[in-house]
C-alpha cells in the first residue's frame, strides 16, 4: 500500500498546483489498484471469512462494491445468478480449506510467517533462487512453479508473484501443498530452514 499511498500524494499535489493528471497516469493508479485487490485484500477477505462461512450447506454469492461517495458495500446474491468468484481457489478440484499458515525460519533467525501464506511461500523461493528451484522440476496445474512469463488464464495469472525480473513463481495451490513444496525445496538445496505449521484459531 505503501507505494499506493506515495501515487495517491503525488496526485494530490499536482491537483493542488493546478497541473492536470493525464488519462494515462490514472489508468496507471486503476491498474496498481487493482493488483493491490488481487494480491492483497482478495486473500485476505477470504482467509477472514472463511472460518465464518464454512459450516453453511448452501452456495451463495456475495457482491462486493466500493465508490468515494457511497463506501463499501457487500450484498448478498441469488446464489442461481451467474457471477465470478471472488475465492477462485475454491474452484480447483482438490481445495481444503486452510487451518494453519506456514512460519519460516532462515539460517539467519530471520522469520516469514505472513497471514497470506503465498507471500511466506514467495519469500522462501527468492532466498532459494529461482535458477535454483527451477531445475527441481516441482511443477503446479502442470507447470513448472517457476516460469518467465505470466499465464494466460488471468485466474491462474493472479497466483503468480514475480520473484526475480522476469521470472514468476506459481503460488496457485492450497496451504498444505505449499507447506509440501517448501519442505522439498529446504531438503534438495540444503537450505537449513525450520519450517513449521501455526495453527489458527
Amino acid at each position: 500500500m505503501d507505494k499506493l499511498d506515495k501515487t495517491y500524494e503525488a496526485v494530490a499535489m499536482l491537483e493542488s498546483l493546478g497541473l492536470p493528471v493525464s488519462s494515462e497516469q490514472l489508468n496507471v493508479i486503476a491498474q496498481m489498484e487493482k493488483e493491490y485487490l488481487r494480491d492483497e485484500i482478495i486473500p485476505l477477505i477470504k482467509q477472514e471469512l472463511e472460518p465464518l462461512v464454512e459450516k453453511m450447506r448452501n452456495c451463495f454469492n456475495l457482491e462486493v462494491s466500493y465508490s468515494k461517495a457511497d463506501g463499501l458495500d457487500i450484498q448478498l446474491k441469488d446464489s442461481s445468478r451467474q457471477s465470478r468468484s471472488l475465492f477462485p481457489a475454491e474452484e480447483v478440484k482438490g481445495y481444503r480449506k486452510k487451518k494453519f499458515i506456514i512460519r519460516v525460519t532462515f539460517p539467519d533467525k530471520r522469520v516469514s510467517c505472513h497471514k497470506i501464506v503465498s507471500n511466506t511461500f514467495a519469500d522462501v523461493i527468492k532466498y532459494a533462487g529461482a535458477k535454483n528451484v527451477e531445475p527441481l522440476g516441482i511443477t503446479l496445474l502442470g507447470e513448472n512453479i517457476i516460469s518467465s512469463s505470466l499465464m494466460e488464464n488471468e485466474r491462474y495469472a493472479a497466483g503468480q508473484q514475480e520473484i526475480e525480473p522476469g521470472l514468476y513463481v506459481c503460488t496457485y495451490c492450497d496451504t498444505e501443498r505449499k507447506l509440501e513444496i517448501l519442505k522439498t525445496i529446504n531438503r534438495e538445496l540444503n537450505l537449513n530452514l525450520i519450517i513449521e505449521k501455526v495453527m489458527l484459531d
